[in-house]
């Protein structure tokens, strides 16, 4: 108390304080007990007034439930579920005793005020740089956690590495995240008023999260606060974006799933959902949306939200795929929602109708408005918002588009809506329209909310959480930059002298113009001759295709310059086909530039058609073509780098083997499966790659396969789903009986090939040089793996040089797999779609191999058979496109 007997009233928000969104607020006295208050004196409180609000999901969460006044000191925990953004009406003044009317704001010496984004704090006292613990607040939800023991070990072991970080941090603030399961997340929060050290930050923390079993043992979310410093944890991100935030999340986020009660024993429905699932996670590199069907037995779609850059799209449904083979592999049809994406199958063919059910919601249905007019005034914008933004979805070919207005100068709302796309405009209105008729304006609090249906969703928050679809550039600032200097210039001339220097000012200005003009028209039009020059190199060889493949196009002066003119320290590859350099782009990114040799046979007309198919791969498992030259005579294709070289350099080399473990062999096996799959079924063009070896498959630098040399391909111009060439090229060994002896390929030749690698790689072995009497066609690493698999001895070939554990159904399955592919007879060889299901799915009983039939080891010695082709092996590896 200062010299005139007021109070010296000290404040101390924590950071960021934005508008007051919570209801808890403790007014402590030195003279008084300490109160929790709530707008009531605890004598004239009326329980009837704690009403709970439970939201649609019946999940066992309260949305909002108004806690009871509770005295303070450890006073029991209160039920916290009100939404993280609301306005409650106003509370008791701080100078008001229990029961008597406002006397002014003398009476209380002491106060604290906890709100959900801001605490502030007044005393009569210092308090600055103090650690205080008293009063405490416990808030919890109402829905218990199943497993409490490993629930509460996580909870305390990510919040205390949370605690450590905001105890260090500037602003002493810090979140932590962590895996509960395959799809659900513990959110953690920590922070302590900036006044603290770190050491008293972390001393205050640890009381609070010793105090966390007191208030919610068991709970799905809490929070315990002290005046110093608080913590939190939910197990949805509850401090998510914010205005500010312009970068999406890495977490695609799972909201909720559901699995039909029509349960299904049907095993070919399995392997279709497998087949299905494994299309989606595969076009999802490279999509936004995607539907398909699988024989007419399981229909399918994704949708990614449309502000999504591919790579977090791909995730999403990377994600979602796992979670619903996994939750609903038995049932008849299922839908999941992310925040980033939808997934849904079913038995029905349902596309380009409106599905309403099953709905999801997540909306906050209790009215924290302070007043009628308030409410009144968020509904009529609300619902203003919406009809705009449904009509603009109704004609926006996207089926996404995003809308914000100002509810007040401090607040905006913004809304976001989309469809399928394989809704008309008029079916994506009425779904829109049906969330809108049944939205419950009248109960909606002003927190954020979204509904959720298999064809179209809402989402409306208070922050921005799309990215904008524009961006604002910045016009030319030269005229303005000159007009502020010349005016800033004028202004501190002498009167008398103004003219003249202003004269002067203005010649050197033009002449500087001047200049500067003729020089860019000079430096224009020498561009220009150049552009048309690359333009017409591109039409001459690829015709209406070159508008699409320019941006694809390099300058030969940019490959000199990442090769460093083609140094011999940057080359690390050499074939018949030219030369391999390692370079860097201007952009920074590491790329291999195949430098094709002058004296290669292959031609302008092969190398086009190589630059034309290869461009339109993309896929996880195949390497990323990034671009070409064709110019001064030069072939040059460009690929990204990946640092970890070939299969081959690790598989075959006994002091490199054993960094590869079985897990990570798995993953390569069946990260293969999925790029020939691709290659097959699923690009633009059925590609028959023809020379599949460990040589041809790179690592990337976290083991991920990516297969590579598709070499200089050429189309056939066939409709039928095999093709026949009168010269063989490939690789002793990997080599398909009908493809080696009479020239005939299909997708079947693949398949052979990929079990050869299985089957080395599972081994470590190389075909053909592994055993005592090479010259014995029965004795080649085949033949010896399906004698193994005969005797039931398969684990017997397995690579010494894995020590760790592994799994011996994988292994067993791998190599019975292996066995089926290198099958003589093509037909009996299953197909990718078939390779990948089994991996995916290891409940199906898989065929019984017949035993190999080899006649390369014959044909290396001389002893070709009767009508064969003669072949040569070849290092440039040759791939078929056969039109689908």
């Amino acid at each position: 108390m200062n010299g005139t007997g007021k109070f010296e009233l000290k404040l101390r928000p924590l950071i960021r304080c934005s508008a007051l969104l919570k209801i808890i607020v403790i007014s402590y006295f030195l003279e008084d007990d300490l109160e929790l208050r709530l707008g009531k004196s605890i004598e004239s409180y009326d329980s009837t007034e704690t009403a709970s609000y439970c939201n649609p999901l019946n999940d066992g969460t309260i949305v909002a439930s108004p806690p009871p006044p509770y005295r303070c000191h450890d006073s029991p925990p209160v039920v916290d579920d009100t939404p993280s953004h609301s306005t409650q009406p106003p509370l008791l003044p701080a100078n008001a005793h229990a029961g008597e009317p406002d006397v002014g704001p003398h009476v209380y010496k002491q106060a604290v005020i906890w709100y959900d984004e801001c605490t502030v704090r007044y005393s009569n006292n210092s308090f600055f740089s103090t650690v205080s613990v008293r009063p405490r607040v416990g808030l919890l939800t109402t829905a218990n956690i199943s497993n409490q023991e490993s629930f509460m070990n996580l909870l305390f072991q990510t919040i205390n590495e949370t605690a450590d970080a905001a105890a260090v941090d500037v602003q002493k603030f810090a979140t932590g995240e962590a895996k509960i399961s395959g799809f659900q997340s513990l959110y953690c929060l920590a922070q302590c008023t900036r006044d603290l050290s770190p050491s008293d930050c972390r001393s205050c923390l640890s009381g609070v999260i010793g105090d966390l079993p007191w208030c919610c043992q068991g709970k799905q979310g809490g929070r315990v606060l002290y005046p110093s410093c608080n913590v939190r944890y939910e197990r949805y991100p509850f401090y998510g974006s914010t205005p500010e935030d312009s970068q999406l999340s890495e977490d695609p986020i799972y909201l909720n799933h559901i699995c039909s009660t029509n349960v299904t024993a049907d095993s070919d429905f399995k392997i279709h959902l497998s087949t299905l699932l494994s299309y989606m996670s595969s076009n999802a590199t490279n999509q936004m949306d995607y539907k398909d069907v699988v024989e007419d037995t399981v229909y399918g779609l994704f949708m990614c939200r449309g502000d999504l850059p591919s790579p977090l799209c791909h995730q999403c449904v990377l994600n979602a795929t796992l979670i619903i083979s996994s939750e609903c592999n038995s049932f008849q049809e299922a839908v999941i929602w992310y925040n980033y994406c939808m997934i849904r199958y079913s038995y029905r063919h349902f596309f380009s109708q409106v599905e309403k059910r099953p709905p999801f919601q997540m909306l906050s249905l209790i009215n924290t408005f302070n007043d009628v007019r308030e409410q009144s005034f968020f509904t009529y914008t609300l619902s203003t918002t919406l009809y705009n933004l449904f009509e603009a979805a109704k004609s926006s070919t996207e089926r996404y588009v995003t809308k914000s207005s100002l509810i007040d100068d401090s607040e905006t709302l913004y809304v976001l809506a989309q469809c399928t796309q394989d809704l008309s405009g008029e079916n994506c209105s009425l779904c829109l329209e049906d969330i809108n008729k049944n939205m419950p304006f009248a109960q909606l609090g002003n927190t954020g909310g979204r509904v959720l249906y298999p064809s179209c969703n809402l989402r409306y928050e208070f922050f921005q959480f799309y990215r904008d679809p524009t961006w604002q550039t910045p016009g030319n600032s030269s005229p303005t930059l000159l007009k502020g200097t010349l005016h800033s210039l004028t202004s501190r001339l002498n009167r008398k002298k103004q003219k003249k220097q202003l004269r002067t000012i203005i010649s050197i200005v033009l002449s500087i113009i001047v200049s500067v003009t003729l020089f860019i028209f000079v430096y224009y039009l020498i561009k220009r001759k150049a552009r048309k020059s690359v333009k017409s190199i591109l039409r001459e060889n690829f015709g209406y295709e070159s508008v699409t493949l320019e941006p694809l196009q390099f300058s030969f002066s940019i490959i000199k310059a990442a090769t460093n003119n083609f140094s011999n320290e940057n080359r690390i590859g050499k074939g018949g086909f030219g030369e391999v350099y390692k370079g860097v782009l201007f952009d920074g990114r590491q790329v291999a530039i195949k430098k094709l040799s002058k004296s290669s046979k292959q031609g302008v007309h092969e190398f086009k058609n190589e630059v034309l198919l290869i461009a339109k791969l993309q896929h996880r498992n195949l390497v990323t073509f990034i671009g070409f030259c064709l110019e001064e005579e030069q072939k040059i294709l460009i690929y990204e780098y990946v640092p970890n070289k070939s299969l081959d350099y690790f598989l075959f080399d006994s002091q490199k083997a054993h960094l590869l473990s079985w897990s990570q062999r798995y993953e390569i096996i069946t990260g293969i499966a999925r790029g020939i799959l691709y290659l097959h079924e699923h690009s633009r063009l059925k590609v028959i790659h023809r020379d599949l070896k460990p040589s041809n498959i790179l690592l990337d630098e976290n083991m991920i396969p990516k297969i590579s040399d598709f070499g200089l391909a050429r189309i056939i111009e066939i409709n039928q789903d095999e093709g026949s060439t009168g010269r063989i090229v490939g690789t002793y060994g990997y080599m398909s009986p009908e493809y080696a002896m009479y020239g005939q390929f299909s997708e079947k030749s693949d398949v052979f090939s990929f079990g050869v690698m299985v089957i080395e790689i599972i081994t470590g072995k190389k075909n053909f040089t592994s055993y005592d009497q090479p010259q014995e066609v029965a004795n080649n690493l085949l033949s010896y793996a399906w004698r193994q698999w005969r005797d039931k001895t398969i684990l017997s070939i397995l690579d010494p040089s894995i020590k760790e554990k592994y799994s011996e159904e994988e292994v067993s399955i791998c190599i019975q797999i292996a066995l089926l592919c290198v099958q003589q007879n093509p037909h009996a060889r299953p197909s990718m779609v078939k390779i990948v299901s089994y991996f995916s799915n290891h409940l199906v009983e898989l065929p019984r191999p017949e035993e190999p039939t080899f006649f390369l080891q014959e044909s290396s010695h001389g002893h070709s058979p009767s009508g064969c082709t003669p072949f040569s092996v070849n290092e440039m590896s040759i791939s078929q496109f056969l039109p689908r």
